[in-house]
Order: structure tokens, then C-alpha cells, then sequence
């Protein structure tokens, strides 16, 4: 399988799971024991400066990255200069140094425009992914690091994007009743 970390995860627009339904799932971590990701879509009703005391100012939403341990908080950011970050892509790191980032940004140092905080994780067991794959409940997708970071482009409307940014048959899905049966 194509290199994944970086990539996204489109759920197919009929998912029964209601953890997944019309997300956009970005890939952090992938091999031969399993994967992790992050939902880039599904924002929950926290701010960072409600989740920890030392970013009071800074008004980021925290989105809800998968059910998996949701009182963890993890962050995808821009910044290659934090200590113990792991690249992704172009412009777009995982985790690093959680004291060297509240410190950037209580100074300024860092945007926290540059910043995605997330409560809990996607995860998948040893082949869990590849096989919902193969039964057609993802479809892999590239979505910018510009467009990852935008908190306004959220819910479905990220999700539409970024099957639209597929093209071919899969950007016919964009336009799919979220219950076909009510069509």
C-alpha cells in the first residue's frame, strides 16, 4: 500500500459508524503493527485555553480525533523547529516538545493559526485499516496543510472538499444524500 502518514482518509459517504461519518482523517502514523490518525473534522465543544491553564489566551478549538483515549491531547502544527516533532508532509508536523510549544505560544513565538489540537486519536490494529480499505469504507486523499490548519472549513464542508479534491467518480460522492434512502 501507497504511503499513507501525511495522506487522508475520505470516509465513504455512507459509513454506518457514527464516529466516522463524513470525516476527513489525517494520517500520522502507519506500518506493519498498525495506525493512527487524527478526525480534522469533527470539532468538539472545548477550547485549548479550557484544556490547559498555561494557553489562556489562545481561543483554538479542540477538535475530536477518534474515540480512542479522549483525555489526551495531541497537536498537528507547521513548525519543523520543535523538539521531537515527526514530519508528515511538507509544512505539516505530529506532537514534539508539549512544553516548547505552550511556551511559543504564550510568547508569541509561534501562531497558533500554525496549530490543530485534537482530544483522543484514531487507531487501527495490525491490518484493521488496509482491510476497511479494501471493503471500500475509506478513499485515500491529499488535502493542503493550508486548508488542514483553516478551523472555518469544518464538519462536512472539509469533508466535501476533500472528496471533491479526489476528482474522477469520487467527487460525484460530494453531492450523495447523507441517507440515500430519504433521496
Amino acid at each position: 500500500m501507497k504511503q499513507l502518514t501525511g495522506r487522508v482518509l475520505i470516509s465513504e459517504p455512507f459509513i454506518q459508524d457514527p464516529t466516522f461519518e463524513r470525516s476527513v482523517v489525517l494520517m500520522t502514523d502507519h506500518n506493519e503493527e498498525g495506525s493512527v490518525g487524527f478526525v480534522l473534522n469533527q470539532k468538539s465543544d472545548y477550547l485549548v485555553s479550557q484544556l490547559v491553564p498555561d494557553l489562556a489566551d489562545i481561543d483554538l478549538p479542540v477538535f475530536v480525533g477518534g474515540p480512542v483515549e479522549l483525555d489526551g491531547l495531541h497537536c498537528i502544527h507547521s513548525y519543523s523547529s520543535i523538539d521531537d516533532s515527526l514530519a508528515l508532509k511538507k509544512n505539516l508536523f505530529w506532537s514534539g516538545n508539549f512544553g516548547q510549544i505552550i511556551e511559543g505560544l504564550k510568547s508569541g513565538e509561534y501562531e497558533s493559526s500554525r496549530f490543530k489540537f485534537f482530544m483522543g486519536y484514531s487507531g487501527w490494529a495490525k491490518g484493521q485499516l488496509l482491510s476497511e480499505i479494501s471493503e471500500k469504507s475509506w478513499i485515500i486523499g491529499d488535502i493542503p496543510s493550508k486548508i488542514i490548519f483553516n478551523n472555518e472549513m469544518m464538519n462536512k464542508d472539509l469533508w466535501k472538499y476533500a472528496i471533491r479534491l479526489k476528482g474522477g467518480k469520487d467527487a460525484l460522492l460530494a453531492n450523495s444524500p447523507a441517507n440515500p434512502l430519504l433521496n
